[in-house]
């Protein structure tokens, strides 16, 4: 793995220098010392790390935190100041800075500051990664070709995928204000008959915890009927209780096909 890229900022060339060279020194990073934070601004789209000064002429260190929270939202930002202070260190808070440390005439010192940099960098690159996996799953669900919904405790919508959303004629749009029982789809029995609220598949699994394998219903939308094959399963919560419902089905239509 390659090293961590840091870009350094302090409008003292000796200190922009010493700090690279200091946390070169104690971590696995690249650093570069920069005394202009506006020329700095270039580099970050390839750093995985901002160390800043405070007390900067031009652009103080909580000016240049905000604008490289308008470029880059999550980048690790560590102030590094001299100039400390609880009116500092909450605006630089309240600002999005990652961490915030007092520079001091002990040398380990950037031993310290070394440990946030790298700490606040794996954690960056953690969140990456689980936003890519995301990401991931989010698109393999969208394009399964069997319908999925996911219900919250209440019963409402909170992900439908693309299939399920044209088996129920359900816009984007009306995503997390549908609930299973108050939809313009009704869910009946195979012989048509209407199920008592208790009865419908997600209600069930919200009451009892069940799985539900391979239940045959009919679904009815504005003017069409479907005859579907459903699975449903509980996701829990680490108290026991279902926090979600994942519903999974398609029409018999479709499994037949896929059998065949």
């Amino acid at each position: 793995m390659a090293p961590h890229r840091v870009v350094c900022v302090d409008d003292e060339p000796a200190f922009a220098d010493l700090t690279a060279t200091q946390l070169e020194r104690h971590g696995d990073v690249t650093a570069t010392g920069f005394t202009d934070p506006n020329e700095a601004l270039t580099e970050l789209e390839n750093a995985d790390c901002v160390v800043s000064d405070y007390d900067m002429p031009g652009m103080t260190g909580l000016e240049f935190l905000e604008t490289v929270r308008e470029r880059h939202p999550d980048l690790p930002f560590v102030l590094f100041t001299g100039k400390g202070s609880e009116e500092v260190a909450s605006d630089a808070i309240s600002k999005g800075v990652t961490e915030y440390l007092q520079k001091s005439t002990d040398a380990s010192q950037y031993e310290v500051l070394a440990n946030r940099v790298l700490n606040a960098v794996d954690r960056y690159h953690a969140e990456k990664e689980l936003d890519r996996e995301r990401t991931l799953v989010d698109r393999i669900v969208e394009m399964t070709p069997v319908a999925i919904v996911v219900h919250d405790q209440d019963g409402d919508v909170v992900v439908a995928n693309r299939r399920a959303r044209d088996l129920l004629r359900m816009p984007t749009a009306s995503l997390h204000v549908r609930a299973y029982d108050t939809s313009d789809w009704t869910l009946c029995a195979p012989d048509g008959t209407r199920l008592d609220a208790a009865d419908l598949p997600v209600a069930r699994v919200l009451e009892t915890g069940e799985e539900l394998r391979g239940e045959r219903y009919v679904i009815e939308v504005e003017d069409a009927r479907e005859e579907i094959v459903l699975n449903a399963e509980p996701l829990v919560g680490d108290d026991g209780t279902v926090e979600r419902v994942v519903v999974v089905f398609a029409t018999s239509e479709e499994i037949a096909t896929y059998v065949d």
